[in-house]
């Protein structure tokens, strides 16, 4: 223990330059302070949270040790105050006219008290009396009319499925049938096609990454409230296990390299089993409608929820800012959303902060179609375009990240930024949530699928090759030590560098994962195969559009109607991102079986 401090004590000096203990750092003002919430409403009093500005006033010296400590980019900005109390208890020996300005006046005066610093008032949260919330709206009343409508169609479907007779059904009532959307959900196909059951562990992959997604966004999400020990993130910053969470963003590229795999490998297939039917340019519109009925309905769906009854569905100091801002946001920019820009239009303004992927998934979706649609007539061919476009599109992100002085996102992840996620911050805007950063990682996937049809055209068997094996085996261990690897750029600021690392850091973890996934399909050892190809992994993994998609809203709420200040701890997130899990996945089970399913099932009923 005691050879823990010493190394965390000269970590702060090696970056900082400055020594701090623990009896000091509890000398600086609080970084979050929260009153009573509950006493406050039962007072009837009034409550305002808002944040300050610090300025020395008699106290230089504790001044100098908050700018010292603050400028080690691993800490809080501990020069700005985040308060939220209740005027009728911490401030009843202030008069003013406002509350804002009673509010104001009641922080500086306490601040000068007890640290002898002046506190300047910089923005106001809010100040309120009382728990009331947004009143219900049209929004509201319009969201409740189409979910009755959507719950009418699955009892009409339901009904029609389970009361109909032999013959050929009526597939417009059939897609909303509950029991049919069921047996698709748990539905084993591994007597099927095998060149389809070989792909189950894909499924796997998408479940586990999505875990370790919710992990993430757990501790992202206990950035956003009032923290009471704040110091458990400072100094977990440093410590080099924490740089899976700094630097595990790349594990988003497996959903775009899956995805864009996925739809490479069904239309060779499509082909193959239909020679006459060569792919064409004329396909696109027929597999973006696809792709559109696949994800629009369940993401129009929980954005509507976002904008309206979210915010309803709590109370709390944290519920505006944290929940009803968001869903504020929302309501303000829900057609960037529905037209998957939201990443180039306001993109500071961020509604549903994981949404990113989504607009960036679709529109790599329509480049992955069309390179597919054209190359597909040569697939030899095409796997050494998609070669030299892999390292074309690597080039340009390098000339991309050099010329703008943009950073990975293991440098951008610090506390302050994801405390106020990422604002005007070029690196994560035109970069980290840009569609040109993931493209690499599409057009690996697609080229695995060229790869893989045509080793299988060819019987290439890779599990009878040594060097295949060995490769297979390092892949998934190189993928942690690359992830690791991110620890030595926390502190490199050479642009040439840090631009290279940037360029490759998403591709080379991309192609380990789909060197690793090209292993799994071959079942080139039975370890992974049984692991990825279980039959929870499977059922878990149809759900997780549904279940990417509603997370980040139980994330917050589970935080958001906290009424103190929330204790950082690794068992305190650990059972935050537990108990997400578990409320996650029973709220996809409906809406997968309620909404994603029958509504996909239906618009491509209409458009086949």
């Amino acid at each position: 223990m005691v050879m823990m401090w010493v190394v965390l004590t000269a970590m702060v000096v090696a970056v900082t330059g400055f020594e701090i203990n623990d009896a000091d750092y509890h000398e600086m003002p609080k970084l979050f302070q929260l009153d009573d919430w509950e006493e406050c409403l039962a007072r009837r009093g009034q409550f305002c949270m808002g944040t300050f500005n610090l300025m020395p006033h008699r106290n230089d010296r504790l001044f100098s040790v908050l700018e010292h400590f603050s400028s080690d980019r691993y800490h809080f900005n501990h020069t700005l105050l985040h308060r939220g109390l209740c005027l009728s208890t911490s401030c009843s020996h202030i008069r003013d006219s406002s509350p804002r300005a009673r509010f104001a006046r009641c922080v500086n005066n306490l601040t000068r008290s007890r640290y002898g610093l002046e506190a300047n008032l910089t923005q106001l949260t809010y100040c309120k009396a009382g728990a009331g919330g947004r009143a219900v709206d049209d929004w509201d009343l319009a969201f409740t009319g189409v979910a009755a409508l959507i719950v009418a169609a699955n009892v009409l479907g339901t009904a029609y499925d389970l009361l109909r007779k032999d013959g050929k059904p009526i597939k417009y009532l059939v897609a909303w049938s509950l029991v049919a959307n069921w047996r698709r959900l748990t539905a084993d196909h591994s007597d099927g096609d095998p060149r389809l059951s070989a792909l189950k562990p894909v499924q796997g992959m998408k479940a586990i990454t999505l875990l370790l997604v919710m992990m993430a966004h757990s501790v992202l999400a206990y950035h956003l409230t009032y923290i009471y020990n704040p110091q458990f993130f400072e100094k977990g910053s440093h410590h080099i296990l924490a740089t899976y969470m700094q630097n595990g963003t790349s594990i988003v590229q497996t959903f775009i390299m899956a995805s864009s795999f996925l739809l490479a490998y069904n239309l060779l297939l499509h082909v193959a089993d239909n020679p006459k039917k060569q792919l064409s340019i004329k396909m696109l519109p027929q597999c973006l409608m696809h792709r559109i009925a696949r994800i629009t309905p369940l993401y129009l769906f929980v954005l509507g929820l976002a904008t309206t009854w979210w915010a309803h569905a709590g109370e709390g100091p944290m519920w505006a800012p944290m929940v009803e801002a968001d869903s504020d946001r929302c309501r303000r920019k829900w057609w960037t959303q529905a037209l998957y820009v939201n990443n180039f239009v306001e993109p500071d303004n961020k509604c549903l902060i994981h949404t990113w992927f989504l607009a960036v998934d679709m529109q790599l979706y329509v480049v992955c179609t069309i390179l597919t649609l054209v190359l597909g007539r040569w697939p030899r061919t095409a796997v050494k375009v998609l070669g030299a476009m892999v390292l074309g599109s690597m080039l340009v992100n390098y000339a991309i990240i050099y010329n703008w002085q943009m950073q990975p996102m293991v440098q951008l992840m610090i506390p302050e930024l994801m405390r106020t996620q990422f604002p005007g911050e070029r690196s994560f805007i035109w970069l980290y949530s840009a569609p040109w950063d993931s493209l690499p990682s599409a057009l690996i996937g697609l080229l695995v699928a060229f790869v893989y049809h045509s080793h299988q055209l060819d019987d290439y068997r890779p599990a009878d090759s040594r060097c295949m094996r060995v490769l297979y085996r390092l892949s998934v261990p190189c993928m942690f030590a690359w992830v690791l690897g991110g620890f030595w750029m926390k502190g490199v600021s050479q642009a040439a560098l840090v631009s290279l690392y940037a360029a490759l850091d998403r591709p080379l973890f991309i192609t380990l994962t789909a060197f690793a996934m090209y292993g799994f399909f071959n079942k080139i050892d039975s370890v992974w195969w049984k692991l990825l190809s279980w039959r929870g992994w499977e059922i878990l993994g149809r759900m997780s559009l549904s279940a990417y998609l509603i997370h980040w809203l139980l994330s917050l709420t589970l935080l958001a109607q906290r009424t103190n200040a929330n204790r950082a701890a690794i068992f305190d997130i650990g059972g935050h991102w537990l108990s997400t899990i578990f409320l996650t996945y029973w709220a996809a089970l409906p809406l997968h079986l309620l909404i994603e399913v029958p509504a996909m099932r239906f618009l491509q009923s209409i458009t086949s």
